[in-house]
């Protein structure tokens, strides 16, 4: 977004050199207004820290260009001033002084020393001796053994390969290997001494790597020319690096003889040997001269370019190098060779099977598009449940059977290759063991050595299979999208927790050999939300409800069972109903993601973007459309609530973005947060538009977090560290790997790799004194929990509700449920996400805290559920069913901490005490009456007042003529006493005090009355009856 950085006075402003940025004054920190994540301000300014990035608001042009890693710049690694001079241990980093690189040494010391790994380590963490030739090198501990290592594992990078020297007017030959689009397509070279050095080369690069330990790990760094396995033939090859995953253990790289790029495991990966020789790379990228930009085909047109070309012998002219150095791009005239021209006008179908198999990548399927409001008849090809089931479309069954064919011809030509492994989520062919026919398939993941699962994109069914069962795949047969359709019911859940086989069985056999009609409602992530519709009868059959009335599914509220018809984006108030149907990014776990920070508070809050082109397209599309709505849309008066979503005008750029409701400050004025950056303005009402549900499909793009781990050496972040943390993360795209949850965001651990090696920033901040370490409430990878982050029921003064009581301490200490949960529908869904997110866990040691919201795994059933802690033993954990009001000793292995995101919905049980009695040690007579009076029974309770989590209450139960209140029956049997005004620990919340009512004391004097009569009828000459008469009378 566009910045919107202040500072009080500008003396105190300081100016990085690398960015020219100006950072908060003292003064703005002071006074709150960068705050981290645990220390947040009442009323947010504007942004304090908000550089330009390619993904600000506003901010079209060069829109992806901070995806790819900026180039290496030879700037000081300390100062960020020019640096020339390099250090000699791992020759990555510059620095401008000497006095510079001891400044640093304390935190490049540990990466230095992991990347060159086969350098003697026995520095003991001092500088690296000076020399003449190099800026440091070990203290004379360098042996002629480990040079010999050293420079047999020298690092070659793309500027150490010769020239090509291809100029203006040359023509070459060669064969289409890859075509992405006309601006930019791959060409290998095929002149006789191109192809003779790539002979010697291939055979060169088997001899040095065929019997290589695949299991021994290289440290590539990006824009290294390595030797790479290539996953398609299993052969080594050159490969430049483009980027490194190393959470993940994988690495981008170009193969730059062939023009492909692959996604392959680190392992696959070596250091050049140092006698391959460094002669250019036998592919040229290039572009047509005549197409202009500007004017982009769809890409129908490119795919059909595609299938065309790849494969096909051409003649280029270059016309111009748009590009110098190594890897030019150059524009070309391109000329299909005649033997192509005429292969091409016999048949486009006889393509070079062995150059298509040779130049093909990792493919990837694209799926059939299909919108909210379409409708259109389908078979249905497989059924997981209710909720989940693929479905083909009618009118594509002839184009599947000629593909069928096609893919057919093509693995019945290739022989089995054994070591043919294609990488996950790679489209392949794959031969089906019911009828041995192969289709289309992709690669879900390797259950074993020798057995990969599969799922087949057309058909949407899974299997396993042997890597002998599958094929690699061809450009020209993914021409056609992926058929399978996957689809979930509108309207309907489980009628418990999980689809029986009953409700499986009649949905399939609901479907079964028909065609039927679908109409799509809805989205809901990768699924389409559908009514699925049987109009082969008479009356017609909606499978939802025909489900439901069978009793195999319940309804679900919310999700009409009439398929809704699209609208126009102005049709904004009959949005009204969904707009609150708005969802944010998802994260998960200790799962590492590229993000690229759109604004800065400080290191303890940002908001990062998810650096995923598809998202990031849309979001951008998204703006434009919701600009143009905005435009003709005159202001409308509508409520405005906090946390609703809206249309706010950002006043830096004057574009319309979308927003949530913060506060609504004024009758003219409104906070809102803008979701997709992170910024936070004021914005005059007349600037704010009502949101319709379409502008809600996509998730909400900038997520809150902060740097896991760490803490300020202060109170607060000062000025130093953040524009510390700013200059490492300005227009950076840098790995983040999820430590913690909570309701606010995620707390993140931020690496740069683009030095080739990972930099972790968190870890950065602490060597260099600007932030603390801080210490975890746990050693394991669960996520951080907090004591108090839960709320239960909302109950005010004088409320009366009816509850079942299920548990009974004592009169001080019960719990209850209300009857009717107006939560019902979220509570099943949380709870239903809270079974999947308990599964996913890891057992791993976990000692919660007495009160501390946990997951707990009940033993009557199994199941997770969300629980209290109330008391913590050596090897059990005693808590609260926070839902359901009972209690259960557990062993701590039946205990998982849960995330904020799942205490959103309040705790069903009320924590309840007797209100108006006297607090006493109860004598085992009080505790059973009691529990017998209440325990497992329906009651009504009005609440009297509040302390703390605590809910003091009167109780009254039914009788069969009248209702008893509990506390009076418990003073007349003489069992327990009133407790004065003065003495309550009631924390009021109403008008009045009240203690116990007038009409009660005239019933107790009454029943006193009534035994001293009986007494002077029937006991006035027994002795003992005067004893008596004397104690009730001073009760």
């Amino acid at each position: 977004m566009a910045e919107v950085l202040h500072t009080k006075d500008a003396e105190s402003s300081m100016e990085s050199p690398a960015t020219r940025r100006k950072l908060p004054s003292m003064a703005a920190m002071d006074k709150g207004e960068m705050v981290s994540h645990s220390h947040s301000v009442e009323k947010p300014e504007k942004l304090k820290y908000s550089f330009k990035s390619a993904f600000d608001i506003g901010y079209d042009k060069s829109l992806f260009s901070t995806l790819t890693p900026p180039p290496q710049m030879r700037t000081c690694h300390h100062c960020g001033l020019f640096g020339s001079l390099r250090c000699s241990q791992c020759k990555q980093i510059q620095y401008c002084s000497v006095d510079c690189q001891k400044r640093d040494w304390p935190a490049h010391s540990t990466v230095c020393k992991s990347v060159e790994q086969n350098i003697s380590n026995n520095s003991g963490g001092e500088l690296p001796a000076k020399t003449e030739t190099e800026f440091y090198i070990k203290d004379n501990l360098t042996t002629v053994d480990s040079v010999k290592t050293e420079e047999h594992v020298k690092k070659i990078m793309l500027s150490d390969l010769q020239t090509l020297g291809l100029k203006k007017a040359m023509e070459v030959q060669g064969t289409v290997t890859e075509f992405k689009s006309p601006s930019e397509f791959y060409i290998q070279m095929n002149s006789p001494e191109v192809l003779e050095q790539m002979s010697n080369l291939s055979v060169k690069l088997q001899d040095c790597y065929a019997n290589t330990d695949i299991q021994e790990q290289y440290v590539a760094i990006r824009g290294e020319i390595c030797a790479a396995r290539n996953s398609l033939d299993q052969t080594w090859r050159r490969a430049l690096v483009k980027d490194v995953d190393v959470f993940q253990k994988k690495a981008q790289v170009f193969y730059i003889d062939c023009g492909k790029e692959g996604n392959i495991p680190l392992s696959w990966i070596k250091a050049l040997h140092k006698d391959i020789e460094l002669f250019p790379p036998c592919a040229i990228k290039c572009s047509f001269a005549s197409y202009d930009p500007d004017q982009q085909g769809c890409s129908e047109d490119t795919a059909i370019l595609s299938s065309q070309l790849v494969g096909k012998s051409c003649s280029v002219t270059v016309v111009d190098v748009l590009q110098e150095g190594m890897m030019s791009s150059f524009a070309v005239n391109f000329v299909l060779s005649k033997s192509s021209e005429r292969d091409s006008k016999e048949s486009k179908e006889k393509i070079d099977e062995e150059k298509q198999l040779r130049c093909c990548g990792n493919l990837t399927a694209e799926c059939v598009s299909v919108c909210i409001g379409d409708t259109f008849s389908v078979v249905v090809s497989h059924v997981q449940n209710p909720e989940d089931f693929f479905c083909q479309q009618i009118h594509i069954g002839r184009h599947l059977a000629e593909l069928q064919v096609r893919l057919c011809e093509h693995c019945n030509k290739i022989p089995s290759n054994p070591d043919f492994r294609p990488v996950s989520g790679e489209v392949c062919c794959a031969q089906f063991t019911e009828d041995n026919i192969w289709y289309r398939a992709a690669v879900i993941a390797y259950t074993s050595e020798s057995n990969v699962l599969v799922g087949y994109i057309d058909y949407g069914n899974c299997e396993v299979l042997q890597p002998t069962r599958l094929r690699p795949m061809i450009p020209k047969l993914m021409d056609l999208p992926a058929q399978a359709i996957r689809c979930t019911l509108a309207g309907i859940k489980p009628p418990l927790r999980a689809w029986t086989s009953e409700a499986i069985s009649l949905m399939k056999k609901l479907v079964k050999d028909k065609v039927l009609t679908v109409k799509v409602v809805d989205k809901e992530s990768c699924k389409s939300v559908v009514e699925l519709i049987d109009a082969s009868v008479i009356p017609e059959i909606n499978i939802s409800r025909y489900l439901i009335g069978k009793g195999c599914a319940a309804g679900a509220s919310g999700m009409a069972l009439q398929a809704t018809e699209t609208c126009d984006v102005k049709q904004a108030d009959q949005d009204r109903g969904n707009e609150r149907n708005y969802r944010w990014n998802k994260l998960s776990l200790n799962h590492a993601v590229d993000v690229v920070v759109c604004t800065l508070y400080s290191p303890g809050e940002f908001y990062c973007q998810i650096a995923n082109s598809n998202d990031l397209h849309a979001l951008n599309s998204l703006n434009k459309s919701l600009f143009e709505y905005c435009q003709k849309t005159p202001p409308n008066a509508f409520k405005l609530e906090k946390g609703e979503p809206c249309c706010a005008l950002f006043s830096d750029d004057g574009n319309w973005y979308r927003a949530l409701v913060k506060t609504v400050t004024s009758d003219r004025n409104v906070t809102v947060h803008f979701v997709d950056y992170g910024n936070v303005e004021e914005v005059p009402l007349d600037k704010i538009r009502q949101i319709p549900s379409s502008f809600l499909q996509l998730p909400f793009q900038g997520v809150k977090c902060w740097l896991s781990g760490i803490k300020p050496t202060d109170s607060k972040w000062n000025p130093e560290a953040t524009a510390r943390f700013h200059k490492c993360t300005a227009g950076m795209k840098l790995q983040a790997r999820i430590i913690s949850f909570s309701r606010d965001g995620a707390g993140v651990e931020l690496i740069d790799i683009s030095m080739g090696y990972p930099k972790v920033i968190n870890e950065m901040l602490v060597s260099e004194r600007l932030a603390a370490k801080e210490d975890l409430q746990d050693n394991n990878n669960f996520p951080k929990t907090s004591l108090g982050h839960w709320e239960s029921v909302e109950l005010a003064v004088d409320q009366t509700v009816p509850v079942c009581v299920t548990e009974v301490i004592s009169p001080d200490l019960f719990y209850a449920v209300p009857v009717h949960c107006k939560d019902e529908e979220k509570l099943f869904k949380q709870l239903t996400e809270l079974q999947d997110y308990c599964e996913s866990c890891k057992q791993q040691p976990f000692r919660p805290k007495q009160g501390e919201a946990c997951c707990a795994k009940f033993s009557g059933d199994g199941h997770w559920y969300r629980a209290l802690v109330l008391e913590v033993s050596q090897s059990t954990v005693q808590v609260l069913y926070v839902d359901y009001g009972n209690i259960e000793i557990l062993p701590l292995s039946n205990v998982l901490p849960i995330t904020g995101s799942y205490l959103k919905v309040p705790f069903q049980t009320i924590i309840c005490s007797l209100a108006g009695i006297k607090k006493v040690e109860w004598s085992p007579l009080v505790l059973g009456m009691f529990k017998e009076m209440l325990l497992k029974k329906y009651v009504t309770i009005t609440v009297k007042g509040i302390n703390g989590d605590v809910k003091l209450v009167q109780v009254e139960k039914q009788s069969e003529n009248s209702s008893v209140n509990i506390a009076d029956k418990l003073v007349m049997e003489g069992l327990v006493e009133y407790c004065k005004a003065e003495n309550s620990d009631v924390v009021h919340r109403g008008s009045q005090s009240e203690t116990r009512c007038c009409c009660t004391e005239l019933k107790m004097q009454l029943k006193k009355l009534e035994q001293v009569l009986l007494f002077l009828l029937n006991k006035y000459e027994n002795p003992d009856g005067y004893k008596e008469m004397k104690k009730l009378l001073e009760s």
